[in-house]
């Protein structure tokens, strides 16, 4: 025997969804109903347990021997499972009170798939692979039946009906193998593996008593909270968004959302006691303890949580995931008296919580990450890797002076804009305001929190998965999955938090500007829609041309988050309207898409020759209810004339103090001049991308309503007190190529994301235009960037072309040490460290510019098998973040004897003996792989009793 492939069916009272499998099996009404084996890939037996037949020694007897390889799908569920199965019967006997079937032997088919650029899981494998074994549909529902409460008896039509869907998963998973085995994972991918099972095995230890202590805690405040929210409503149920609403409009203010936005909005608008309710309730709402929940639901009976990473989660580079806890998206710690706020909660010392800090739910969100502590007698080591894919990709591309900046220990963004602009960039010093052009290229991105509208729904950029579709405006369209971008400052403006260099779109322009000048200049941030109609973006309409009534759905409202259905409002008037210049309608105060029903139309004009601009629709003492997420607001006139123009020019100008103030902007890196404007589009690797899309340049004019920034520069310093509580510190994520328009809604506004590519439109994207620059001016600045920078701009084109030759020739293509090899219809990208990145059925195809663009297949926008478009810069993407995953491998590697406990993005956490020193756990983890020969790796760290951010 050689070879076991092996499916089970089993049972427990525990939700496997929410605990996972080592929680799973450790329950007392655990049982293996089903075992599915076949022998060297002969016929396949199934082991009727749950009716006494026995497995056959033999066969036992192979699952403990690491000679003999054991093949399953999402084989850490079988091995587990098993684990638990052999324990009962005596067969695994180890000094620790938890012990599991070496890994060393086992083999996951989900991996190899995923490997293959394949989905991950068996029935849409069995699809795109077009296998005559297909995974049978009942057995979701035979599932339900037998293997959760309450559990029916295993007799009858139903019983044989399961039997033979375990059958089947082990004919389909053995299918999958016999078509796969032309492309043979490498060993080091099993070894890699097997180190990520011995870390979800190893597990990591939860402080409970901190858990469960906090999950009381959270409860009191919430009782207390809401005791008296019903003192000052009266409510029943406070807590009820209906009871709440028809609360506020007997109060005299209406709203059509209390999401944690609309409820901000309010607050700059009513007094006392309405504002005491609206913040008790934004208490009530942050007082959420969903992590220790989880922890609560997945940790084992020796206090530790297991299982809490997917190895190959991301299939095209092979990047981990997360899984339950989710260690990814913990939120931050920033309390001074982080011991003293962890030992009053450990405490339960609710009092005391209460009388030291404003807010016990922000204080226990602070503690999460402390819940995570290493045995007694030991310690925790948290080291990262600094800078490792901007490391990466100058040294792939041989970019001599970046790397030299790395070998000194230098500032990696001042040499960026020391080299842009040909002068000494010193931070805080010579030339230091050009420190954040360079700084721009690489961490502009997005709060942690903020909510991103995906296919499933609202969910926190940190914790959307490659598998949600984004939409960005128009469509719903894949991205490449998110990037941590470590922690850095952020503005708060029209409900988004991010870096004022992060690109947004704002209402009336084609083009993306940077977050902190539309801030600064109180431009409106587009509202992305509902994800059913597409949203108008570009130019503004040209003066005297008509629109049909039909044409208006483009105009139409935010249904998702509550806004009014009509496009404009219902005048009575003809089916035609002619609007001059009309993204100029969007620009009120708030972040309003349209003018809502309550607009007097009575003599109201939508067109006046004399002037452009919103104050069409405005007659002297009306007022206008504007509608908006938040809900409709009333404003005067004043207000209408004050958001005339984003620079307040025109009739209008003496408003313009009136108007500045709109801005949140609340940082002076932000502030707007006219010599720190030059802008370059941002790539998660450091990388300034000003070269040509596609390798096709298009040149789209904006028009001018902008104006000239530096206007809004006036008030800024009387102002920078009093906006100053905005700024604060976050923890940043952005998302990779969302798209071939590379954007995406966040906080209902149109945001760009993380993506390689650009040229003079990266540098009109970021504002270059708007600093005064002349558009002739752009393309000797792009040429600049490019003799600056040779080496980078020759690999990403090498790139392209080494690919499509690669693909056309079928043959193989070599360039700076990257292979690219055409094998049956397979496009592999060969790796220095051996390891390959797949890509199915690739072939040539025409780009959005008509030029030539690689495409292969994969889950398109319905998830359904079908062609992607790639190019060049994109594929550099992948073999960036693919290497840097491997280099987090070899770390790992050369430091299993320390016991990894957990890896969070490009961090390792080490659970160890007290006299292993953080200089040597850095030096190893630091250590470059043979296959890396050049490359200038540094890791940093601490040490800690509890984890925590440093």
């Amino acid at each position: 025997m050689k070879s076991l492939s092996i499916d089970l069916e089993t049972r427990s009272g525990v939700d496997i969804g929410k605990s996972g499998v080592y929680r799973y099996a450790e329950a007392e009404d655990f049982a293996i109903l089903l075992f599915g084996y076949s022998v060297d890939g002969g016929e396949t037996q199934v082991i009727d347990l749950a009716n006494g037949e026995q497995i056959p020694q033999e066969i036992l007897d192979a699952l403990t021997d690491d000679n003999i390889i054991k093949w399953a799908f999402n084989a850490n569920f079988e091995r587990v499972c098993l684990s638990r199965y052999l324990s009962d019967l005596g067969m695994l006997h180890t000094a620790e009170e938890t012990c599991f079937l070496s890994p060393r032997s086992w083999r996951c088919t989900m991996v190899w798939s995923a490997y293959m650029g394949l989905p991950l899981s068996l029935a849409a494998i069995g699809r795109v692979l077009g296998l005559e074994e297909q995974k049978m549909n009942e057995g979701k529902a035979l599932i339900r039946y037998f293997s959760t409460p309450p559990f029916h008896e295993t007799t009858g039509a139903k019983w044989e009906l399961f039997k033979s869907y375990n059958r089947r998963d082990v004919e389909v998973e053995m299918a999958i193998q016999q078509r796969l085995f032309k492309y043979p994972a490498p060993p080091s991918v099993w070894e890699e593996y097997v180190l990520d099972q011995e870390i979800n095995d190893r597990g990591i230890r939860l402080d409970m008593l901190l858990v469960e202590n906090a999950v009381q805690i959270d409860v009191r405040t919430k009782e207390k909270l809401t005791d008296r929210l019903k003192t000052l409503t009266g409510l029943e149920n406070p807590n009820s968004v209906v009871q709440m609403k028809a609360w506020l409009k007997v109060q005299g203010f209406e709203t059509e959302s209390l999401d944690k936005k609309s409820v901000k909005a309010l607050l700059t608008t009513v007094q006392c006691p309405i504002s005491d309710v609206l913040m008790l309730r934004q208490q009530l709402a942050k007082s959420s303890v969903k992590k220790y929940q989880a922890m609560q639901n997945t940790v084992c009976s020796d206090s530790r949580a297991r299982g809490m990473f997917q190895f190959y989660g991301a299939n095209r580079t092979g990047r981990f995931s997360g899984r339950h806890i989710q260690l990814q998206n913990l939120p931050q710690n920033h309390l001074s008296d982080l011991k003293c706020a962890r030992a009053l909660v450990r405490q339960g010392n609710f009092v005391a919580l209460e009388l030291l800090y404003d807010s016990v739910p922000d204080v226990l969100s602070q503690l999460i990450r402390t819940a995570f502590i290493p045995k007694e007698g030991r310690k925790f080591i948290v080291a990262d890797f600094s800078a490792i894919e901007a490391r990466v990709l100058s040294w792939l591309a041989k970019e001599r002076w970046r790397m030299d900046v790395f070998a000194n220990n230098g500032d990696i963004y001042c040499a960026t804009a020391g080299r842009m602009f040909h002068c000494n960039v010193v931070k805080h010093g010579e030339n230091g305001h050009l420190r954040q052009k360079g700084k721009q290229a690489e961490l502009a991105c997005i709060a942690e929190g903020q909510l991103v509208f995906t296919n499933e729904g609202l969910v926190p950029i940190e914790r959307v998965r490659t598998e949600h579709l984004l939409w960005d405006g128009e469509s719903w369209v894949s991205h490449d999955g998110v990037i941590f971008k470590g922690e850095r400052e952020v503005i708060t403006y029209e409900g988004l938090t991010a870096t004022p260099d992060h690109l947004v779109w704002v209402q009336g322009q084609s083009q993306p500007i940077q977050f902190g000048h539309a801030a600064s200049c109180g431009a409106h941030l587009v509202q992305t829609g509902d994800g059913g109609t597409a949203i108008r973006l570009g130019e503004n309409h040209q003066p005297g041309k008509e629109m049909e009534c039909g044409n208006e759905s483009l105009l139409r409202s935010d249904k998702m988050c509550g806004m009014r259905c009509n496009p404009v409002a219902v005048l009575g008037q003809s089916s035609k309207r002619e609007i001059e210049r009309l993204p100029e309608l969007f620009s009120a105060e708030t972040d309003s898409t349209l003018v809502g029903q309550e607009t007097d139309g009575s003599k109201t004009t939508l067109r006046e020759p004399e002037r452009q601009g919103i104050s069409s629709v405005w007659r002297t003492r009306n007022q206008i209810r504007f509608s908006q997420c938040d809900g409709g607001r009333i404003v005067s006139h004043k207000n209408i004339r004050a958001a005339l123009t984003v620079n307040g020019t025109g009739s209008h100008r003496y408003e313009r103090k009136l108007h500045q103030r709109e801005s949140t902007l609340c940082t002076q890196s932000a502030k707007s001049s006219k010599s720190q404007n030059y802008g370059f589009v941002g790539v998660p690797s450091g990388v300034l991308a000003l070269l040509p899309r596609c390798g096709n340049e298009k040149t789209v004019r904006r028009n001018d309503s902008l104006g000239d920034h530096q206007s809004c520069g006036d008030g800024w310093q009387r102002e920078k007190e009093e906006l100053a509580y905005h700024q604060r510190t976050a923890r940043l994520y952005d998302i990779r190529n969302a798209g071939k328009h590379h954007r995406f809604t966040v906080s209902g506004k149109l945001v760009h994301n993380c993506g390689y590519g650009g040229s003079v439109g990266a540098l009109k994207a970021f504002g270059a235009l708007e600093s005064g620059m002349k558009e002739e001016e752009l393309k000797p600045l792009v040429d600049a960037w490019r003799t600056a920078n040779p080496n980078i701009v020759d690999f990403w084109w090498a790139v392209d072309r080494a690919a499509k030759d690669c693909i056309k020739e079928r043959s193989k293509k070599v360039t700076h040490g990257i292979r690219f090899i055409y094998q049956s219809g397979m496009m592999f990208i060969g790796l220095p460290s051996g390891r390959r990145l797949a890509y199915v059925k690739p072939r040539i195809g025409e780009n959005q510019f008509g030029g030539e663009s690689i495409t292969y297949m994969g889950l398109d926008l319905s998830k359904k098998w079908a062609r992607i478009e790639s190019y060049g810069p994109k594929l550099v993407e992948n073999i960036t973040q693919a290497i840097s995953r491997d280099l987090l491998c070899y770390a790992m590697q050369t430091l299993r004897s320390m016991d990894i406990v957990a890896h969070v993005h490009d961090e390792l956490i080490i659970e160890c003996d007290e006299r292993v020193s953080l200089s040597s756990a850095c030096e190893q983890m630091a250590r470059t792989p043979p296959w890396a020969d050049g490359l200038l790796l540094r890791a940093d760290g601490f040490e800690c009793q509890f984890y925590q951010k440093d």
